[in-house]
């Protein structure tokens, strides 16, 4: 079993870790929100409700439509949320950690770091759970109507449309920008880590 190493909080170190904490909360709370807005919606008495990555409620003239692509899609998505809440977590447990003493254990900040990490990794999965919830959606039929013996049948369909929740995963600039922060985040309190271990280790040698 490794010893539990304690870290001095010095000030660049408890800034960074400060910084960091408050990305792995606010890219958390954006992970959440990406997988619970609807990125479809169905106005219409043919189809109407919303399709979000993590949930969907469908209505067929007041009837419930089951999906079984949007719900595999659903189990898809239970990594990105479980991400989601450990970033969150990390986050607010890091920040009360460096806001109320001097000093912070190693695997606090690893944490962290892990965090960070995972969510840098799961940005680019919203672009593929965006093309598979808009594919299965792609199927289902927004008109309706026909030609039998009794003439032409007319049958007031629904309007698809999508939301900027959808528009803002499909331009994918978004999620390269908040992939490009946080690996820059990693590496600065990665070395700031390392700067104070070094540090602590001197420390205990003299």
């Amino acid at each position: 079993m490794t010893a539990k190493i304690i870290l001095p909080l010095a000030k660049r170190l408890r800034k960074w870790l400060a910084v960091g904490a408050l990305a792995s909360v606010a890219a958390g709370v954006f992970f959440m929100m990406l997988l619970t807005l609807p990125l479809v919606v169905f106005e219409g008495d043919l189809l109407n409700g919303s399709v979000a990555i993590t949930w969907y409620e469908l209505k067929n003239y007041g009837e419930h439509v089951d999906h079984p692509g949007l719900t595999s899609i659903t189990f898809l998505s239970i990594p990105v949320f479980t991400t989601a809440f450990f970033s969150i977590s990390i986050g607010l447990l890091t920040i009360v950690k460096v806001s109320r003493s001097r000093m912070v254990s190693h695997t606090v900040v690893e944490l962290l770091l892990g965090a960070l990490e995972a969510c840098v990794i799961f940005t680019s999965v919203f672009y593929s759970l965006r093309l598979n919830v808009i594919h299965a959606v792609s199927v289902l039929p927004a008109q309706a109507g026909g030609a039998g013996s009794a003439g032409l049948l007319v049958i007031q369909g629904s309007a698809r449309r999508e939301t900027f929740t959808s528009i803002l995963i499909r331009q994918f600039y978004p999620l390269v920008f908040a992939n490009i922060l946080l690996t820059i985040l990693v590496v600065i309190i990665g070395y700031e880590t390392a700067r104070a271990l070094e540090a602590a280790t001197r420390k205990e040698q003299v």
